[in-house]
């Protein structure tokens, strides 16, 4: 059911313990959405996919500032997840706020899992990876040749297949973007002011992390050492995978998530 709070637009699946979804920068809903709900078995869990500001049907905030959407966040999570115990999904400039969001309402995550994840927003001081692609035969670009450049410059695996995964999960939200706040959140304010306080956790709060080993965007390296932070978390190295990593490798990202959701559940039994 798609609904509206305070200018974020956002659809609601399923009853259960609350999952909320948030996409990368210049994507929307659809791109989490499109993935996880034909691949994920999602039973006991409520699926709260959302449009970050100034991004698919979601309006702008007044500010062009990474502490402007977080608190846009911050306000929904308050009025929507209300005091329940939640879980985060964030993938890349998602993920940032992601872990914001995990950091503020400690006693409420009870995971975070997180794709790609931005670390650092100054670009200047992420250690990045080196992009390749990797040609699997013939792509048909009868629609969408436009983009057919950003789709080679993203992905590392390219086939009939990823192309139209890119189509469905990537496009329409580029389509809908408000590039002008966009480009003014990458100029002016693109980090929270708290970054540094980002990976102080709740200790009981699971977290995985997937990147790509080919990712020219994020990088890998420094998303590796969260892992180290808490011995309840995990990850992944992934090979033959970029930014793009639920396009390159969509068995991994979806065998992980259930992995996460499957622990969740019996504990929830044990704890019962």
């Amino acid at each position: 059911m798609k609904m509206e709070f305070q200018g974020l637009t956002y659809e609601v699946m399923g009853e259960g313990i609350p999952i909320v979804f948030l996409h990368g920068l210049y994507l929307d809903r659809e791109s989490t959405m499109f993935f996880f709900e034909p691949q994920v078995h999602f039973n006991g869990f409520k699926r709260i996919y959302i449009d970050l500001p100034g991004m698919g049907s979601s309006i702008a905030t007044p500010s062009a500032s990474a502490n402007s959407i977080f608190d846009s966040l911050k306000n929904f999570i308050v009025s929507i997840v209300g005091q329940k115990k939640f879980i985060l999904f964030g993938h890349s400039y998602g993920a940032y706020m992601a872990q914001a969001l995990a950091h503020h309402f400690q006693s409420q995550v009870l995971s975070l899992f997180m794709t790609c994840p931005v670390i650092y927003a100054d670009k200047d001081r992420r250690i990045l990876g080196k992009h390749i692609n990797i040609s699997e035969g013939k792509i048909s670009t009868d629609k969408n040749k436009e983009y057919f450049y950003d789709f080679k410059k993203m992905n590392v695996v390219l086939n009939q297949k990823s192309w139209q995964d890119y189509q469905n999960l990537i496009i329409p939200g580029l389509k809908k973007a408000n590039k002008n706040f966009l480009s003014q959140l990458q100029d002016d304010s693109y980090s929270l002011s708290f970054e540094n306080d980002l990976h102080h956790l709740n200790s009981k709060t699971a977290v995985c992390i997937l990147v790509g080993r080919h990712d020219q965007v994020v990088g890998y390296e420094q998303q590796l050492k969260l892992i180290e932070l808490s011995e309840s978390a995990e990850g992944a190295l992934v090979n033959k995978a970029g930014h793009n990593l639920m396009i390159d490798q969509p068995g991994l990202v979806s065998f992980y998530f259930e992995k996460m959701l499957e622990s969740l559940t019996k504990a929830q039994l044990t704890s019962n």
